[in-house]
């Protein structure tokens, strides 16, 4: 028989990931089935939940903000793809390599597995917790704060610890790609404005995760060649300090949040004759 230790590892990784995909695949299509619809007129609803069609008095709002021609022309823009691009870089390389990162300091399975949950429950917190205070603080400070997290967290890693303070530095770095997308979209609405909002997170998006895959080769191929994560996370901690300096010199919000309303047309009193 197997002993204990030996029963609690031998599903193995293969087994847990295709476990994972089925309930990815399995457990959304009941949900999808029940309520999604193609149509808000299939729940008598208009476009965006209006229960009642527009009035033909009211004109729509207009969207403010750059083009996308003077968008992809800003120098804070390019700062912006910089930064989301390092920060991608580093927090997929460190999260996606984390079980190798563990497994070469001869940690056990069992703290592998723990290690990789408070990465999830840091996704959790980074997603919730920045999107609260993006509703209340300056921007870049908030990214400041999780991006500052992220960068203690693989700094742990890189000291080479395996004990408890380690699964200190998994939450740590977790908590920067629970916050990433949160702080993308916010912060380009506010220094760009709507009018051409999805060319501009579409290619901030495409870099962060292009970025992400590319650190997750760089890591791999990093241990390559010094036999070590040391060198490659030293290397990522450097550049999420970058990313933190690039955060400093975004300047001031230029656009604020658009009032949800529409104008009315007031009708014009032509004098009668007499």
């Amino acid at each position: 028989m197997l002993g204990a230790r030996e029963r609690d590892v031998s599903f193995g990784w293969r087994g847990a990931y295709a476990i994972f995909g089925a309930a990815v695949l399995l457990l959304p299509l009941p949900l999808v089935a029940a309520f999604l619809v193609n149509n808000p007129g299939q729940r008598n609803l208009q476009p965006d939940g209006d229960e009642s069609p527009p009035d033909a008095s009211l004109l729509p709002l207009e969207k403010q903000g750059l083009s996308w021609h003077a968008i992809w022309h800003d120098p804070i823009y390019w700062s912006m793809l910089c930064i989301f691009s390092l920060t991608g870089a580093s927090v997929h390389a460190a999260l996606l390599h984390l079980s190798a990162i563990f497994s070469d300091r001869g940690v056990s399975p069992q703290r592998v597995a723990i290690a990789t949950s408070l990465v999830g429950a840091a996704l959790i917190v980074g997603r919730l917790g920045s999107g609260y205070l993006l509703d209340r603080f300056f921007a870049p400070k908030v990214a400041i704060l999780f991006y500052g997290a992220t960068t203690l967290g693989i700094g742990i890693l890189c000291a080479g610890t395996a004990g408890n303070l380690a699964l200190v530095g998994a939450f740590l770095a977790g908590l920067g790609m629970g916050a990433e997308v949160e702080v993308m979209g916010y912060m380009i609405t506010r220094y760009f404005g709507l009018l051409a909002f999805g060319s501009a997170y579409a290619y901030a998006f495409g870099a962060f995760m292009i970025s992400g895959a590319a650190g997750v080769l760089l890591m791999g191929i990093g241990y390559d060649r010094f036999h070590s994560y040391t060198v490659p996370l030293a290397a990522f901690c450097t550049v999420m300090l970058l990313a933190l300096i690039l955060l400093t010199r975004l300047g001031p919000y230029r656009y604020g949040v658009e009032i949800e309303t529409t104008h009315i047309i007031n009708p014009v009193e032509v004098p009668s004759s007499v």
